[in-house]
C-alpha cells in the first residue's frame, strides 16, 4: 500500500514537472545582486523587482527558474549551517529580514514555472568575502572549518576529498529541502576548479593505492552527488536532482575545449549512468567553432536516461561579440535534437535585459511557444526513468 501511495505521489508531481514537453529555462543570479536584487535591501524594493522579472520570464513562455541560492559560502535562507546572502541583506551579519526562498518559490507557481535552487557547493569565496560574515551568529564556513578549505587562484573550495565536509553539505541541502517545495535541485561548480588545485595531502591520505589523481577526483565527486541524491531522493522522491557541468563532456572531432571530463574531473555521464541524476543543462557556451553541434550530439548520446537541456550563453552578445542569430540557431538546433528537453539561459538580465541584441532576443522569445506535448516525448521518458528508478 505505501509504495501505491509514494508512486502515485510521484507520478503527481512529475506530471507537474512535465506537463511542458519543451522546458524553457533561466538561471537567475544573486551572486553580487547581478540579476537580482540589485543594490537595493528593501523588502518592498526586492519584491517587486522580482515580480517584474518573472512577469517579463512568463511573457517569453519560461517554465523553469533556476534561482540562486548559494554563492560563496552563503545561502538565501537563514540556515543554521551557513550564513545569509549579504547581496540580499546589505549587511553579512544580519540574518533575512523574510523568507526570500518562500516569496520567489510561490511567485513562480503562480506563473505557472517551477523553481529549482541552484547551489554552489564547493566554491567559498575569499578571506574577504568571508570577513563580511564576520559579526555573523552564523559562522562563514572558511573560518568555522578552515581545515575543510584549500585556496586556488585568490579563492577557496571546500576540499571535495573530506568525508566530514561532504556529510556537512548533503545536511545543508537537507536542511533546504525540508523548509521549501523546490521543484529541483541544480548543482553548479560541481567539480574541481584547475588541474593545479592543490590537495597533494589529501590524494595521499584518501587515494587509494596506484589511482591516479584524475581518478580519484573524479571519484570523491561522484560519491558526493551520489550521496546527496539519495539523501534527498529518501526526504523528498519528487525532487528533481540536476546539474549544470561543463559544456564539452570529452573532446571529439578534433575540438580542443577545456572538458569536464579531462580539465575538471568532472563526470556527469556517470552521474546518469549510475542513477543519481534526473536532468543535466551542459554549460554550451561555445559556438560552431568549439564544435557546438558536435558536442550536443555528444550530449544526446550520453545523457538518455535523463533529461537534457542545453545550457546557452546570452551574455556572449555582449561581451563576446556575438550576434543574436547565434543564439536563435542554438535554440533551434537544440529544438530538433533528438533528446533534447529543452534550453537554459544563462542569465536573467541577458534575457530581459534593455541592451538592444537582448531586446532582440527576447522578442524572438516571446514570438516563439513552447512546442506542445506531441512534439517531444523526451521530457516524459526522463521521468519515467525515475519513478522506475525510485521504485527498483
Amino acid at each position: 500500500m505505501f509504495k501505491r501511495i509514494l508512486l502515485s505521489t510521484i507520478i503527481l508531481s512529475l506530471t507537474s514537472l512535465l506537463s511542458f514537453s519543451e522546458l524553457r529555462g533561466v538561471w537567475l543570479t544573486t551572486n553580487s545582486g547581478l540579476d537580482w536584487p540589485g543594490k537595493s535591501y528593501d523588502e518592498s524594493v526586492q519584491k517587486q523587482r522580482m515580480v517584474e522579472i518573472l512577469d517579463k520570464l512568463q511573457k517569453a513562455h519560461f517554465n523553469l527558474v533556476l534561482f540562486q541560492v548559494q554563492a560563496n559560502g552563503d545561502v538565501a535562507w537563514n540556515s543554521k549551517l551557513q550564513p545569509a546572502m549579504s547581496s540580499i541583506t546589505g549587511n553579512g551579519s544580519k540574518r533575512l529580514s523574510y523568507d526570500v526562498c518562500r516569496f520567489v518559490i510561490d511567485e513562480c507557481h503562480k506563473r505557472g514555472m517551477k523553481c529549482h535552487a541552484w547551489v554552489v557547493p564547493y566554491r567559498v569565496g575569499s578571506l574577504k568575502n568571508a570577513s563580511a560574515y564576520a559579526s555573523n551568529k552564523v559562522q562563514h564556513v572558511i573560518k568555522k572549518h578552515p581545515k575543510w578549505c584549500i585556496k586556488y587562484s585568490g579563492s577557496y573550495y571546500i576540499d571535495p576529498a573530506n568525508p566530514e565536509a561532504r556529510e556537512y553539505l548533503v545536511k545543508l541541502y537537507k536542511e533546504m529541502i525540508d523548509r521549501y517545495d523546490f521543484d529541483g535541485i541544480n548543482l553548479d561548480y560541481t567539480r574541481y576548479p584547475g588541474a593545479a588545485f592543490p590537495d597533494d595531502k589529501s590524494y595521499k591520505k584518501y587515494a587509494r593505492k596506484k589511482q591516479s589523481k584524475a581518478d580519484w577526483r573524479r571519484e570523491n565527486i561522484n560519491r558526493f552527488v551520489a550521496d546527496l541524491y539519495k539523501a534527498l531522493k529518501k526526504e523528498r522522491p519528487d525532487i528533481v536532482v540536476g546539474s549544470a557541468p561543463i559544456g564539452t563532456y570529452k573532446n571529439v572531432g578534433g575540438t580542443k575545449n577545456s572538458t569536464a571530463y579531462e580539465s575538471f574531473q568532472q563526470d556527469p555521464v556517470e552521474w546518469v549512468r549510475s542513477g543519481n541524476h534526473d536532468m543535466v543543462i551542459p554549460q554550451m557556451y561555445w559556438d560552431e567553432k568549439f564544435g557546438f553541434s558536435t558536442h550536443l550530439s555528444t550530449w544526446t548520446t550520453q545523457c538518455s536516461n535523463a533529461s537534457l537541456l542545453i545550457g546557452l550563453a546570452p551574455y556572449k552578445m555582449i561581451d563576446g561579440g556575438w550576434n543574436v542569430d547565434v543564439i536563435r540557431s542554438q535554440v533551434e538546433k537544440a529544438r530538433k535534437a533528438e533528446g533534447v528537453a529543452g534550453v537554459c539561459f544563462f542569465r536573467a538580465e541577458h534575457v530581459i535585459g534593455n541592451n538592444p541584441r537582448v531586446k532582440n532576443l527576447y522578442r524572438f522569445l516571446v514570438d516563439t511557444p513552447l512546442l506542445d506535448n506531441d512534439d517531444d516525448a523526451d521530457v516524459d521518458k526522463a521521468g519515467e526513468f525515475v519513478v522506475e528508478k525510485f521504485m527498483e
